[in-house]
């Protein structure tokens, strides 16, 4: 299932010491505690290990910062307009306001796992306490997982020296040379309006299969109560939403996927049930339909979304709140 996911480029500036300040202040408010989540299908049943601690990607030098300014221009036009700002350009954040973090096992300079995993994902903390430390939470109880999917005691795994080599060149012989465990993970927000924001990750990992799996999760919540929102939240009639759903993904998707179409597949992957519609990405037009890899076509046809408008989910009684309706 999973191809390696994306990652933004990366930009950053470096500013006054005052703002170093803010930005330790913002960083600091934005690791709160919290219960540990849902972690994706494949991990779900994991027990929990205790909780590594996180790095912040750190910044770097922008190199237009001394560019010179457009005749008429005010200087501090080209300044952050809050605190949060400032510091969402210092972690190297695409979207004003949120500061961008990174969860990382084994940690650099510490000793490598000894299992050969490899853990980094990123996600974002909003301002907003209860959906930070939610998200926070929902992460690490993904990577948590991961660790303990890879506990190489239980009976029935492969023994010690079957474990990956990171590095190729310590290899013996080209038997030895395994690509290492990984759990990689990076996302994107929605947001359909200022009282709502949608984060799609992409969770890529490798556990020593002939290839790795991906899965493609999203969080949804409300800014008003900083609430999560399941399926079952978005709508006074989830039913009528799921077969709206159901019928709009397969007149979408049966045309886009032409030779590709296997119509078994296809009918079962968009079936009106909720775990065929539980990645929504909400967007200002409506929602867009995430299906995960081999769902509803084969891996080579890649990642399919669909987008269904907000106007053909009414019959749903959508909450409009959230879309700012």
């Amino acid at each position: 299932m999973f191809s390696i996911p994306f990652f933004g480029a990366v930009r950053a500036c470096l500013w006054t010491t005052g703002a170093l300040l803010l930005l330790m202040a913002a960083l600091a408010a934005s690791f709160p505690g919290g219960a540990l989540a849902a972690t994706p299908r494949l991990l779900a049943a994991a027990p929990a290990s205790p909780q590594a601690p996180d790095t912040v990607r750190p910044a770097t030098p922008d190199t237009t910062a001394n560019a010179p300014t457009p005749e008429g221009a005010a200087a501090a036009d080209s300044l952050p307009a809050t605190p949060e700002d400032a510091a969402a350009q210092l972690s190297g954040s695409q979207w004003p306001g949120v500061i961008n973090h990174l969860l990382q096992r084994p940690l650099p300079g510490s000793p490598a796992d000894p299992q050969g995993a490899v853990i980094h994902i990123d996600y974002p903390s909003i301002g907003s306490p209860a959906v930070d430390a939610d998200i926070r939470a929902w992460v690490t109880g993904i990577a948590n997982a991961f660790e303990a999917h890879l506990d190489l005691s239980r009976p029935g795994l492969p023994d010690a020296d079957m474990l990956p080599v990171h590095d190729v060149m310590e290899a013996d012989n080209l038997a030895d040379q395994r690509p290492a465990f990984e759990l990689w993970g990076s996302y994107s927000i929605s947001r359909p309006s200022d009282a709502a924001v949608s984060i799609t990750f992409e969770i890529w990992n490798y556990t020593g299969a002939i290839q790795g799996n991906l899965d493609i999760l999203t969080l949804n919540y409300s800014l008003l109560t900083g609430q999560r929102l399941a399926f079952m939240d978005l709508f006074e009639k989830p039913e009528t939403a799921l077969t709206l759903m159901s019928d709009w993904s397969r007149k979408e998707l049966a045309p886009r996927l032409g030779a590709t179409t296997r119509p078994a597949v296809l009918e079962a992957g968009t079936a009106p049930l909720v775990e065929n519609f539980s990645s929504l990405t909400l967007t200002p037009e409506g929602v867009c339909i995430n299906f995960q890899p081999y769902q509803v076509a084969p891996w080579a046809a890649g990642v399919q979304k669909v987008e269904m408008p907000l106007e053909a989910l009414l019959p749903a009684g959508p909450l409009l709140a959230l879309w700012g309706r």
